[in-house]
Order: structure tokens, then C-alpha cells, then sequence
């Protein structure tokens, strides 16, 4: 049987939440806060569907949908205004795990053939609204998408016998008995839409009615599915009866913080899955990003060989400092001049060193500064540069020294950097979009 998701969705028009495809009234939160609730309540996935008209109203949709992408540690899936490749592009480089093709678009069922080529049927899931439709696109739905949206529940017992893939139902208001008869059939991957928004706050008592119904359920309470290796009995305490936790983000491996554990605060990091602390100042619990809502989402804690110190790494939502830094470690108290045995382990530390000189040219211009030039003759100089450099790289890959390949590539790498800091992207925006793909 598969792992059953519960899917909540946000709809949107003119840069708002609204309720539903055809209901266009406002909700009360804007697109990412409601997210944001969305994925505090822990449904699996966010389905965000673009209800825009045209496409310049498109592009602010999809800068909406990459800052959702961004606040919330769960996967997103785009969907809506999809008409060609590039928006399906669109919508994945924002950050979306998958892209929705909508069926009742005739074209669309055309355009799958040649998306998922390019990305994979695992990016892509089919919304079909008939049975005709569905009838039509069962004999190739498993060659070019992941799943099926089903938007007509009348369509569900066919859905399951004939779709290949599986079937991700928009349910009515249902009873719970009703609920737990459609996410038991094999087929169905799980629920999604007005359902999941409405019970919100219940999905933890849903999952575990679906326990309770031998339904295997993602998410699922954490006393069924998670059992840490140690135990808090297990681990060394210091001599205030407390753990230190060192906080690292996943992504990046960069150290943010430093904290402190009780047994509950272990615990409770261990069942919600979010980092929960002991202020030793205040003498008890805290969630990070509680107040803030830059919390720390749980991705793995490891003991040190000694088992008294925790290291936990997570995906942090905004700054991990309470001063607004990305770290709370940016004092620098001693480091070597030359940085020699930093290079072998960290080379990506080179190229923020490289744009941090860059960005300081910019912002305290050198006279005689090759880079202060560029910046002064402006954007089209600096393309101009970067379309030479990349020429010269083309040119000395047809050469047989690889030497002079590094070197160009190196003269590019700077000149693009240059373009980074004209425009203010930072390398971490890069590595976060790289990471995405």
C-alpha cells in the first residue's frame, strides 16, 4: 500500500490567497504566511495553484511561489497558467519539487510528452477532471508523469483501477469513515484541497485514525514511526543536567548556534520535529522561530563519540541570530593570514572570499581598480566581458592543454561574480538554486 500524503493548497490571483478556483474572495493571510501555517500544522506537500490571467501577472505569481519555496521546509508542487516548457522551467527553478499539467488544456496533454522528457515523468503529476480523459491518458500516464490529481471524485473507483500511477483525490466534506475507505484503496497516494485546508489543525488526529485502520500514513504520529537511538538517560549530561547542541544547517554546513537541551526539550525536538531548547536564562522550553518564525526543521541529530554533545543539522527558515545574522558565529576572534589547510576542505569558501572583495570594490571604489572599471562603465560592459571569457573557454576546450581550459574558466567565474554583485545575488542564492535541481 503506498504512504499516504495529505496535500494542502493555495490558490492564487493578483499576488493574493484566494479561496478556490472559482471563488476568487481573499483569505485572510497573504501566500506566504499562509504557507507557512500550512507547514507549521505539518501537511506533506503544498500545492500552489496560479489562477493568473495573463503573463506578466504570471511572473509576480512565480516570485510568489519562489518565496514559498524558500519559507517552507516541505516540498511545493506548481501548478496553473501553464501553457509551454518555460513556464514548467519556471515553475521547478522557483523551487517547486513538481509542476502540475492541467488536462482540461488540451494542449497540455501534448505538451507532457515533450516535459517529461526534459525533466523526468518524476517532476511532473497530471490534473484530469472526466473519466473520458482519464480513460484517454491511462495507456501512457506512467511514461510521462509521477501521479494524478483527480479533481472529480465521481471518477475514483475508475481512477484506481485504470490509472498506472497513483491518484491524489480533491475530496468533499466527508465523514471520517468516508475519508478512511478512499485512502485505504491501494492506488490512492492521498489527499489534497479544500479537506486538508479546512482540518488543518487535525491532521495529526487524521494520521492517527489512519494507524489506527492499518493505513500507512506519511507524517504519521511519531510514536508509530520514529524511534531515536539513544535514549535521554543514554546521553551525558553536564553538571546543570543539560546536553549542548551544536546547530548546523544542512544545505550549507555552516555552523549557526549553540544551545543547550533538557530531557523534554529532546524529546519534543524528537516527536514535532522542531529544534525545542532550554533557556537557561528564562529556566524553560523554547521552539526556535517561535516568536520570529525562523524555526529549525529537524533533518538529523548525531551524538559525539563521548554521547555529550548533540549536533543537530536542520533546515533553518531565515536567520538562525537573534541580530538578523545568518550565524549566530561572525566575531571573528584569530584566523591565519595565509588560510593555509582551509582550500583542500572548503574550496566554495574561495569564491565568497572572491566576491566579498568584489562587492567591497563596489561599495569602496579603488582607483585603479580593473573591477571598479567594469562597474563604472555598467551593465553592458560587464556582459560584453562575460561573453568574451566564455568565447575563450569554447576556444581553448578545442586546444589540448587543460591548463589553459582552468584559466579561462577562472577569468569567466570573476567576471561573472562581477554580474552577481551588479545585480545582488549572492553565492548562497546559487547554491540554494542549485540544491533545488
Amino acid at each position: 500500500m503506498l504512504t499516504k500524503k495529505m496535500i494542502s493548497c493555495i490558490y492564487l490571483y493578483q499576488k493574493r490567497a484566494v479561496a478556490g478556483i472559482q471563488d476568487l474572495s481573499e483569505v485572510s493571510r497573504d501566500p506566504v504566511a499562509l504557507a507557512e501555517s500550512y507547514a507549521e500544522w505539518k501537511c506533506d506537500e503544498i500545492l500552489v495553484y496560479d489562477l493568473s490571467e495573463d503573463d506578466a501577472s504570471h511572473e509576480e505569481s512565480i516570485d510568489l511561489i519562489r518565496e514559498i519555496c524558500s519559507a517552507v521546509p516541505i516540498p511545493v508542487i506548481g501548478a496553473g497558467h501553464i501553457r509551454r516548457m518555460e513556464d514548467v522551467k519556471k515553475l521547478l527553478y522557483a523551487g517547486c519539487r513538481q509542476a502540475v499539467l492541467d488536462y482540461d488544456r488540451s494542449d497540455n496533454v501534448e505538451l507532457t510528452k515533450e516535459v517529461s522528457l526534459k525533466f523526468g515523468p518524476e517532476r511532473l503529476l497530471a490534473r484530469i477532471g472526466s473519466e473520458q480523459m482519464l480513460e484517454e491518458a491511462a495507456a501512457w500516464l506512467k511514461e510521462r508523469v509521477s501521479g494524478v490529481l483527480l479533481t472529480d471524485v465521481s471518477a475514483l473507483k475508475m481512477a484506481v483501477r485504470v490509472s498506472p500511477v497513483p491518484v491524489f483525490v480533491f475530496p468533499p466534506d466527508i465523514s471520517l469513515d468516508k475519508l478512511m475507505e478512499i485512502l485505504k484503496l491501494d492506488n490512492v497516494g492521498g489527499i489534497a484541497g479544500k479537506l486538508v485546508n479546512d482540518n488543518i489543525r487535525e491532521l495529526e488526529a487524521i494520521r492517527g485514525l489512519c494507524v489506527e485502520n492499518g493505513i500507512q500514513a506519511e507524517n504519521a504520529p511519531a510514536e508509530e514511526m520514529v524511534q531515536a537511538a539513544f535514549t535521554w538517560q543514554e546521553l551525558k549530561k553536564n553538571s546543570d543536567g543539560l546536553v549542548p547542541v551544536i546547530v548546523q544547517d544542512c544545505r550549507t554546513d555552516a555552523v549557526l548556534m549553540q544551545a543547550y537541551m533538557n530531557e523534554e526539550a529532546y524529546e519534543t525536538t524528537i516527536h514535532t520535529g522542531k529544534m525545542t531548547y532550554f533557556s537557561r536564562s528564562r529556566g524553560q522550553l523554547w521552539v526556535k522561530g517561535e516568536t520570529s518564525g525562523h524555526f529549525q526543521y529537524v533533518k538529523s541529530l548525531y551524538a559525539d563519540c563521548d554521547l555529550d554533545t548533540i549536533l543537530a543539522k536542520v533546515v533553518q527558515i531565515g536567520p538562525a541570530c537573534h541580530t538578523g545574522s545568518y550565524s549566530c558565529f561572525f566575531n571573528e576572534i584569530l584566523s591565519s593570514p595565509d588560510g593555509d589547510g582551509e582550500l583542500p576542505h572548503n574550496p566554495a569558501k574561495v569564491f565568497e572570499e572572491v566576491y566579498g572583495v568584489i562587492k567591497d570594490r563596489k561599495e569602496h571604489p579603488k582607483e585603479g581598480s580593473y573591477t571598479n572599471y567594469l562597474f563604472d562603465k555598467g551593465i553592458d560592459k560587464i556582459l560584453k566581458k562575460l561573453g568574451e571569457e566564455s568565447t575563450e573557454i569554447v576556444i581553448a576546450a578545442k586546444n589540448p592543454n587543460p591548463n589553459e581550459i582552468k584559466y579561462e574558466i577562472c577569468d569567466f567565474l570573476y567576471h561573472m561574480m562581477v554580474l552577481m554583485v551588479q545585480k545582488g545575488i549572492t553565492w548562497e542564492e546559487i547554491m540554494e538554486e542549485l540544491a533545488k535541481r
